[in-house]
């Protein structure tokens, strides 16, 4: 074994910013797997009888760690994280140089056995950093390695202050797939997978529903671009923002962008995922992109990027819509009688048909934007919907749907829906 400096100290790794959190290192080492190219990544616990983690391994099928870059990976980590290492997207993220380190949080020893193809040959070494010895680590030379596939291992030793059952526990199962289970949607098709001793965790409970299409957006006549679009939308909420994600073809986040659609209104928990050759050229941005695109310098580009947005948006505004008609608006309707904010019917047929053309008219309103009803105390929604019922009862019922319009923009089968209740 030979000692390789890691240009490290205690004092600058506690300062850099790791994850304070066991869940986040081990979510950082699963993401360096995918980083490596791997379909599959396998957290293995071995603990005895009282719950006593002896180690935990975790592997994969990716490309390995290229010798020749060990300087770079694990030597240069001030360096690295100066540079702004690139990240997989705006969710946690490994960072080469920084998640190395992050098991010292609570092991006393990571070996690394990595697998990398040389030619026509598969060779082997093994890597070791003490958490004591942080500023130096140890690697061994490259051997022939007898391995069916590339791949690497890492086996985290000397755990404390942390027990079996936290690694196994729903929560722990709950977070990986919150953390990994868009990942996993969009590359369902390639078979990717994480494996928990010997299981792969599950994250469909927290799909709802999902879509696919494509766009083809032409910036001339003889240039286009095809964008793969994924929309999901959410059994729970996923942050307190919602966004369009940019990718390039190799699935890495280059941008991101809010949806139109972030009001606490509805429980319409969405995230959209754009893939397409139209970002390849352009490096990872922490900055968020504006309506405009500040990413994109060449006219060509922005219009094609607010083509793109337009599409998005359109898409969008049709999956909330279809949300709240068939989920949102039955729950909105029945929070009006409960908290008994509609006028007062009595049992007769024409109180009835009154209530009836009243709550299809609130429908029709919530549907077409969901806002109208928020941030309103429950005396003014009650005289407004007081209001609106009187209204319903005269001759004059028809120019509701013009001062509708004044604070609502409708569609046009929007507006149809709506007059043919008030010709009711």
């Amino acid at each position: 074994m030979m000692k390789n400096s890691t240009k490290i100290t205690n004092a600058s790794i506690e300062s850099a910013g790791l994850p304070k959190d066991v869940k986040q290192v081990i979510a950082e080492y699963v993401w360096n797997g995918f980083d490596a190219k791997a379909t599959v990544v396998a957290i293995d616990i071995s603990s005895n009888e009282l719950g006593y983690i002896e180690r935990i391994r975790i592997s994969d099928n990716g490309e390995g760690i290229t010798h020749d870059t060990l300087d770079y990976s694990f030597g240069n980590f001030l360096d690295s994280l100066k540079k702004g290492q690139a990240k997989r997207t705006s969710y946690t993220r490994g960072k080469k140089g920084k998640g190395r380190f992050s098991f010292s949080l609570f092991a006393t020893r990571a070996t690394w056995y990595t697998v990398v193809a040389d030619g026509e040959n598969l060779m082997q070494y093994k890597l070791v950093i003490n958490r004591d010895a942080k500023e130096e680590y140890d690697s061994s030379e490259p051997q022939r390695s007898n391995a069916s596939h590339t791949g690497t291992t890492v086996v985290l030793e000397g755990v404390f202050g942390l027990n079996a059952a936290t690694l196994q526990s729903e929560e722990f199962m709950d977070f990986l797939a919150q953390e990994f289970g868009w990942f996993l949607h969009l590359n369902k098709d390639l078979g990717h997978s994480i494996m928990i001793n010997g299981k792969p965790i599950s994250y469909q409970q927290l799909i709802q529903e999902t879509d696919e299409t494509s766009f083809t957006i032409y910036s001339t006549e003889e240039n286009s671009f095809v964008f793969k679009v994924n929309y999901i939308r959410w059994k729970y909420p996923i942050g307190d923002r919602y966004y369009y994600y940019f990718m390039n073809n190799d699935k890495v986040e280059i941008a991101k962008l809010l949806s139109s659609f972030n009001n606490n209104a509805i429980e319409f928990h969405h995230s959209v995922y754009v893939e397409s050759a139209f970002f390849n050229g352009f490096e990872q941005s922490d900055m968020m992109l504006s309506n405009e695109g500040n990413l994109f310098s060449e006219k060509e580009q922005q219009v094609v990027y607010r083509r793109l947005i337009t599409e998005l948006r359109d898409m969008l505004d049709r999956k909330q819509k279809k949300y709240v008609r068939e989920q949102a608006v039955d729950v909105k309707l029945q929070e009006l009688i409960q908290k008994n904010l509609l006028p007062r019917y009595d049992s007769s047929e024409v109180d009835k048909q009154r209530k009836a053309v009243l709550m299809q008219l609130i429908q029709e309103l919530y549907i077409a934007d969901p806002r109208a009803f928020v941030g309103i105390k429950a005396d003014l929604v009650r005289t407004y919907l007081g209001f609106l019922d009187l209204l319903l009862q005269t001759d004059r019922k028809a120019e509701i749907l013009p001062i509708v319009e004044q604070a609502i923009p409708l569609s046009d089968k929007e507006r149809e829906r709506i007059r043919k209740i008030l010709e009711k």
